[in-house]
Order: structure tokens, then C-alpha cells, then sequence
């Protein structure tokens, strides 16, 4: 348990009044990208015995209009009369009229038919005017594990339709703080789940107060299999390393002092953070190898005599560092150039947010090209995202709640953050190109530090 933190607040989080949520999340920011329409055509149950109930059967058909309405690129086209009437017809006549259904607005069409224990989807075309793929998925009949079915078929659909892969199949690390005994008393363990929220499980089990989550960067070909985290576990934050498989964490690095908010490279071979050693909240930099851990001792490569350091983000070749310091006063946005092995001059950070107060918690998307971070805006904390192509400032969110530590997915076009009312904290899922939040979790507790699990693309 820990009554407070050792470190500024402003580190972690800013802890401002929280407010409350009387109208939605939306999204200000969008690209100029058209969502293109698909119906999903509700599924069939072959005759004969079924081992799948029917409230099984929708839960995993809300599972896969969940994901392709939130991809990105689709958009679930309403079920009127007309379109389930020619899916009925269809049905019957195991047919499919493209020219009907681009009548009726569609691009795509979407059917599935259960057998016992096994989905049959067929995706078609209308433009095409053609079945573009039939997949065949196998089911248990465990409603989390048949989830993550759809999931995979989600992402099989929008690599047929796009040629990439979707990011269903992706999972978010996050925070779970509830108080325990005592008033001023909070515990805080790292939980795993679903993109969406579902199937959420913890990992921790520290009985302690835990931070600022981060998934270890998979391997070439393979998934993320670990994850570094903050614990107060010996009093003092220290970073600890756990497989996913158990989170049994084991302490990563060994320095005096707090360190806390690590952060790993793309390239597995390093580790940001931000440490007290010194006397003062600074950024470090540690050599790294998944096999063997840490590598000697880390480098301190910024430090403001005035100021305190934070929320370390790494640019995907591994080579610049965006950060949060208070060096010039309010928290604003810094990124810099990470010197090279031997050089010992020192970065000059370049100022990249201008536009508002009391900016933290940036995160560099994978593409390269944009920074999210939290900003203070008309006394709300808001998501803001920083083109690196442009050098403009844009407000993404507007609506009640403080939105703050914001995560990209592995696209490049969805983010994750944790928004705080009166009553909860819980997190957000956003793309740009739709217009509204999605809360993703509910339930006591506060869900804060939201790490989304990186691919290799």
C-alpha cells in the first residue's frame, strides 16, 4: 500500500479536480478518410443439434460488429427492413445480388452460419460483385476464448479488404487503484485485457502500489511475451520486469533513489526512465537485451537543475527521446536527440508544445509522425496530438473528464487513454477517424496508465 507518491505528482499524473460526465467524449480531430459501409448479416444456425446457445451466438456477433465498426477504415451500416429482407431471400436461395445490395448503400457484405461448434463467415463484395474470402473458424463454446476467435477473424477481414492487419487481436495494459484499509490508503496492481476491455484479468499481485505499465516490444515474427512496471513494493519506485504468463515480477534495475516510468526502444536495447539518483527527477538511459536484462550501469542524458523530468517516449528508430519537464516552469513537451556512444555534449531539447498549460504524458505514435500527450485546456485535461510533419498543435478530444496518459495502437490511428470524473476512471478507445470516444471498462476501481501491446508491421 502507499499513501502518497515520492515524486511530483505532476510526474505521473496531474491529480486536478475531477469532473463530471454529462455529455460524451468527442473526437475534434479526424482525417479526411471515409469509413466505407458493411452489413453484417445476422447469422444462421445450421438444422440439426447445436452446441452454441443463441445469447452465445450474439455475444460473438456484437464481438465482430464491435470491431469492424471501430477499425478504422468500415463503418456497420444500420439493419434495415429492406437489407435484412434481402438477407433473408439470400438466405434461402444461397444467392448473393450484388447490384440489390448496392442499391441499398453497401460495399461489403458480411454472412455467417454456425454448425455445432464451427463459424462459417463469407465476406462479399459488392462492387466486385463476388465472394471475396469464406473463413472457417473452430469454437469451444468459452465465451473469452471464442471472442478472441472473432477477434482474429476481424483482423483476417481487414487484411483481406486493406492488406494489412487489423488490431483486434491486440491487448492493453493498464492500472487498477482501489483504497484498501484506512482513508488515505490505495493499492494499484497492472491488469491485462482485450483491446476492447473484455477478458480483463490482473497480472500483479505486488499488494502494493503499481504504474505506469509498458509491453517489452515483441520480437520479429512473434508476440509481446513481457512487461516492465513501477512498484512501491520496498517503499522507494523501482522498475521490475515480468512475463505476461505469470507477472511475477523481479527487480530490472539497481540504482539509489526512485526510478520510475520506463519505457523500452523498438529495437529492444534500451530502456528510458526517470530517476532521483542524482537529487533530481532526470531522464536515464539503460542498456538492454531482453535475454539478459539490464547491461552495465545507465547514463543520465538529461537533467534541468530546476526542473523535474517525465514520461519518456522513444521515437520508433530508437534515436530521439519526447519527454515532459518542467524546466521553464508549467510541464511542457520536449523532444531531443539521444547522443551517440562516446559523445558527451549535451542535447538541447527543442519545445514542441505551445498552445496550453501543464502538457504531459506524450507518446510517439509507430509511424513516426505524431505525438499524443495531455494538455490543460480551458481547465479540462485533454488528449492533443503534435504532427512532426507539420509542427502543429491539434486538440483530438473535447468533452468533460481528464483525459490523460494516452497510448497508441500499433496502426497508428487508434489510441487508448484514461479519462477521471467525480466518480471513475476508466479508458477511452478513439481512432481519427470517428467522431466519439468508446469507454472500453467499467466497474469499481480506477483504471489509469493504459499501455497498448505493440506489433511488428
Amino acid at each position: 500500500m502507499a499513501k502518497f507518491l515520492l515524486l511530483p505528482l505532476t510526474l505521473l499524473s496531474l491529480f486536478v479536480a475531477p469532473l463530471l460526465a454529462d455529455e460524451p467524449i468527442v473526437i475534434l480531430l479526424t482525417t479526411e478518410a471515409k469509413r466505407l459501409p458493411v452489413y453484417l448479416a445476422p447469422w444462421t444456425k445450421s438444422k440439426g443439434p447445436n452446441e452454441l446457445t443463441n445469447n452465445h451466438i450474439q455475444e460473438l456477433l456484437g464481438a465482430l460488429c464491435f470491431d469492424l465498426d471501430v477499425c478504422g477504415s468500415l463503418e456497420i451500416a444500420g439493419a434495415t427492413k429492406e437489407r435484412a429482407a434481402q438477407a433473408a431471400v439470400e438466405r434461402e436461395l444461397s444467392q448473393f445480388d450484388a447490384a440489390r445490395w448496392k442499391s441499398l448503400g453497401l460495399l461489403y457484405l458480411v454472412r455467417g452460419e454456425v454448425t455445432g461448434k464451427s463459424l462459417v463467415v463469407t465476406l462479399h463484395g459488392v462492387a466486385a460483385g463476388r465472394t471475396l474470402a469464406t473463413y472457417t473458424l473452430p469454437l469451444s463454446g468459452s465465451l473469452p476464448s471464442d471472442r478472441r476467435q472473432i477477434h482474429t477473424l476481424s483482423d483476417a477481414i481487414h487484411k483481406t479488404l486493406f492488406g494489412k492487419e487489423g488490431i483486434a487481436k491486440t491487448r492493453i495494459l493498464y492500472t487498477l487503484r482501489h483504497p484498501t484499509t484506512g482513508a488515505e490508503n490505495w493499492d494499484s496492481e497492472v491488469w491485462i485485457a482485450d483491446y476492447d476491455g473484455h477478458n480483463a484479468a490482473p497480472l500483479t499481485r505486488e499488494g502494493s502500489y503499481c504504474v505506469t505499465p509498458t509491453f517489452l516490444p515483441p520480437a520479429s515474427g512473434k508476440a509481446s511475451g513481457s512487461f516492465l512496471y513501477t512498484c512501491y513494493r520496498v517503499g522507494q519506485s523501482k522498475i521490475y520486469a515480468a512475463p505476461l504468463s505469470d507477472g511475477l515480477g523481479r527487480r530490472l534495475i539497481t540504482l539509489r533513489g526512485n526510478q520510475l516510468m520506463p519505457v523500452v526502444s523498438k529495437q529492444r536495447d534500451k530502456i528510458a526512465f526517470v530517476s532521483d539518483a542524482g537529487g533530481n527527477p532526470d531522464l536515464f538511459i539503460q542498456p538492454f537485451t531482453p535475454e539478459t536484462g539490464a547491461i552495465g550501469k545507465p547514463t543520465q542524458v538529461f537533467s534541468a537543475p530546476h526542473g523535474a523530468q517525465a514520461s519518456p517516449s522513444f521515437s520508433p528508430d530508437g534515436k530521439r527521446l519526447a519527454f515532459a519537464s518542467n524546466k521553464d516552469g508549467q510541464p511542457r513537451i520536449y523532444i531531443m536527440d539521444l547522443p551517440k556512444e562516446g559523445d558527451s555534449s549535451k542535447p538541447t531539447p527543442k519545445l514542441i508544445t505551445l498552445r496550453n498549460r501543464e502538457n504531459t504524458s506524450p507518446a510517439w505514435s509507430p509511424d513516426g509522425t505524431k505525438i499524443a500527450y495531455s494538455a490543460l485546456s480551458d481547465g479540462v485535461r485533454q488528449i492533443w496530438i503534435y504532427d512532426l510533419q507539420t509542427d502543429r498543435e491539434s486538440q483530438l478530444t473535447t468533452g468533460p473528464g481528464h483525459k490523460e496518459n494516452p497510448s497508441w495502437a500499433p496502426d497508428s490511428l487508434h489510441l487508448v487513454f484514461n479519462s477521471a470524473t467525480v466518480t471513475s476512471s476508466d479508458l477511452y478507445l478513439v481512432n481519427l477517424n470517428q467522431p466519439s470516444a468508446i469507454q472500453i471498462t467499467s466497474g469499481p476501481g480506477e483504471k489509469r496508465f493504459p499501455s497498448w501491446e505493440p506489433q511488428e508491421r
